[in-house]
């Protein structure tokens, strides 16, 4: 079964949840408006990339993608095609990392990460998925984001863009990449 994660807040994000608390607790953090926060904040925002607190793949068109997380979920098929590949973000990990809505950060609950997923109903009576969970061993990793279309696109209710992460586990991490930074451009709906 494919994991088709929505977004309706043109964003997507991977985090472990125990990291993120650490980090929020350590540096005082008391807001749960935790993308408003990363946003005003600069400093803290680079903090999180230099500790692999979280990752945001921001500015994409809202709608529903496919994400896959390499080795824990089978590859995309030769019915995609890669538009690109960008590697070594950090990201810490405490026994789980999520796939995430980036509108989950909008006013984060850490009692919403209870379960496996994390969905909703829209208006009409259908179910999005907005956040999966993946067992991952704990550690430092770089994380790398490929972005894929579906050749040819399929009728409107199939989903014809997706994302696959890949981990690599490190040592130690040896500075950071700001995915936020022009040079990334993760807008795959744009991409057909």
């Amino acid at each position: 079964m494919e994991k088709k994660l929505s977004t309706y807040n043109y964003g997507i994000c991977l985090f472990s949840v125990d990291v993120l608390q650490s980090f929020l607790k350590k540096e005082k953090v008391r807001t749960k408006k935790l993308l408003a926060y990363f946003q005003k904040d600069e400093n803290k925002y680079i903090a999180t990339q230099k500790e692999g607190v979280w990752v945001p793949i921001s500015q994409i068109n809202s709608g529903q993608y496919v994400v896959k997380l390499d080795g824990y979920d089978s590859g995309f098929s030769e019915e995609w095609e890669q538009k690109f590949q960008y590697d070594g973000f950090n990201i810490e990990i405490q026994d789980t990392l999520w796939i995430s809505d980036i509108g989950s950060f909008i006013t984060f609950n850490k009692a919403d990460y209870a379960g496996d997923t994390i969905y909703f109903t829209t208006g009409d009576g259908n179910i999005r998925y907005s956040d999966y969970k993946y067992d991952v061993p704990s550690g430092k990793y770089l994380l790398s984001v490929a972005g894929y279309v579906r050749k040819p696109a399929l009728e409107q209710e199939h989903v014809n863009f997706g994302f696959l992460f890949s981990l690599t586990k490190v040592d130690e991490f040896g500075g950071y990449k700001n995915p936020r930074e022009e040079q990334y451009d993760f807008n795959v709906a744009r991409m057909k």
